[in-house]
């Protein structure tokens, strides 16, 4: 993905902004959360985090049927661990 589409789908916020309303503050594909001028963290919506493994993590043998079994397992679940994932 070519880095203004990315930009465009980020969000910079305080943390002190999430804490006094986190559904506000995290209603975009990317967001980063500050304290005092320093990044701490970043939240993906679930299509960037799907996006991010696709892209990122090597296709070892039989990893792409095993996460796609966890995705399958995830939408009725509604949750998963990460470590499932990893």
């Amino acid at each position: 993905m070519f880095t203004a589409a990315i930009l465009a789908k980020e969000k910079v916020i305080s943390l002190s902004e999430l804490q006094r309303n986190p559904s506000k503050a995290l209603d975009a594909d990317i967001v980063r959360i500050v304290r005092n001028g320093k990044e701490i963290g970043v939240f993906l919506s679930k299509e960037e985090f799907e996006d991010f493994i696709e892209e990122h993590l090597p296709l070892k043998s039989g990893f792409s049927k095993e996460l796609k079994a966890i995705v399958k397992k995830s939408k009725k679940a509604k949750k998963i661990p990460l470590g499932k994932i990893l």
